[in-house]
């Protein structure tokens, strides 16, 4: 049962990436995507939704190069004798990274293309009255090839954070030079801080206007969360509802889970809710589940993720828990936490940017690179949650 569920989970992955190829959201290809994913649901669901939304595509990662101008033009003002100026710019820089990237807030969102995301949701009834319900949710949405993890990957850490420290302290030291009127020290300064715009200006070329494969981040999860969906329309539940959703716009800062927690509120208050989320599943070593997400900033549900666990353990599968790494990123499960549902998300590779899997955000991001017996697990934990938790709600 588990390998039928999973077999058909990859073949639908790949049909998708044979007929759509990368995904970017905002694209036709993932537009196209939902579409097909949709089709599915509609054999086996009773009911199913396209659910539509504007993003901005782009506009996630816009900060990037708003960085790398701020600060080379903050570095031109300081020659100029400038540093308020500087200092200004690259205030405002760091205040856009903070907001945008760290707590994921459409700061900039408005000043890139408007386009279109569809969610792919679908409902499998319980045969007796609802009395919770339970969302199984990947992203059908590619990321952006990142040039970094191809071209010097060990460089990783150095590269970005070395930037943002140098961005740091060109606001620092651009405002103290406002006050000092010793020109043998400013000199210094300057030429220090010109200096970082050796790893700064790489920061230009850090993603790829090309998307990846996108088969374990993350469309791998949406179909295994769809093919689950099918189980649960033939093995009926009694008491618990499952809604299927494949999010769009995952790596555009979680717009298309955003607007789903928006466009849904009532529904996710409706009955008592949980969420089980997927992302990144490619080794079965290297499982677990967190317990924050969107860099730390929103909390999960720590008993939701031990009590996976703890099913994890009895399926003889080793697994944990643990926190989101702080500036790695965030999930869909984080924008449904917010507004209150159960949420957490498994993981099935390293968290954090020195040891993630080989093939993330790379053209190399194909289902070879995802190991069957990891979603043999995950999907082993998933149903087997669902019907522990059935059982106790009729009983």
């Amino acid at each position: 049962m588990i390998k039928e569920i999973r077999q058909r989970a990859f073949k639908l992955a790949q049909t998708i990436i044979d007929l759509t190829g990368p995904r970017l959201a905002g694209t036709k290809a993932s537009l196209d995507a939902a579409k097909l994913l949709k089709e599915r649901l509609d054999s086996f669901c009773t009911k199913t939704e396209l659910d539509s939304f504007t993003l901005y595509k782009g506009a996630f990662l816009g900060w990037i190069k708003l960085l790398v101008l701020a600060y080379l033009a903050g570095i031109i003002l300081l020659w100029l004798n400038y540093p308020l100026i500087a200092f200004i710019l690259a205030l405002i820089s760091i205040l856009i990274l903070v907001l945008q990237f760290f707590f994921y807030l459409p700061i900039i969102d408005i000043f890139y293309p408007k386009k279109e995301g569809k969610n792919v949701i679908g409902y499998v009834e319980p045969s007796d009255d609802i009395k919770q319900q339970i969302i199984i949710s990947g992203h059908h949405d590619s990321a952006r090839i990142f040039n970094f993890f191809i071209h010097q990957p060990s460089l990783y850490n150095l590269r970005v954070t070395g930037s943002i420290v140098f961005v740091i302290l060109l606001t620092i030291i651009s405002f103290i030079m406002f006050f000092i009127t010793a020109p043998i020290v400013e000199l210094i300064l300057t030429i220090i801080l010109t200096a970082g715009l050796v790893l700064v200006l790489q920061m230009w070329f850090f993603a790829s206007k090309k998307g990846t494969p996108g088969a374990g981040d993350n469309l791998i999860s949406s179909t295994m969360a769809i093919e689950l969906g099918r189980h649960f329309s033939k093995h009926q539940l009694k008491n618990t509802r499952i809604i299927v959703v494949s999010f769009d716009a995952e790596e555009e800062g979680l717009r298309g889970a955003r607007a789903f927690a928006k466009h849904y509120k009532s529904l996710l208050s409706e009955y008592p809710t949980t969420l089980l989320n997927a992302d990144c599943v490619y080794d079965l070593n290297e499982l677990f589940f967190l317990t924050s997400d969107i860099n730390g900033t929103v909390s999960l549900d720590q008993s939701l993720a031990q009590e996976l666990v703890d099913i994890a353990t009895q399926e003889g599968i080793e697994t944990c828990h643990k926190p989101i790494a702080f500036l790695t990123g965030g999930t869909d499960a984080g924008e449904l936490a917010k507004v209150g549902v159960s949420a957490t998300t498994l993981i099935g590779m390293p968290w954090d940017n020195n040891t993630r899997s080989s093939v993330y955000h790379t053209p190399n991001d194909t289902l070879d690179a995802v190991d069957p017996s990891v979603i043999d697990a995950s999907i082993k934990i998933f149903k087997h949650y669902i019907e522990s938790k059935d059982n106790n709600v009729s009983a």
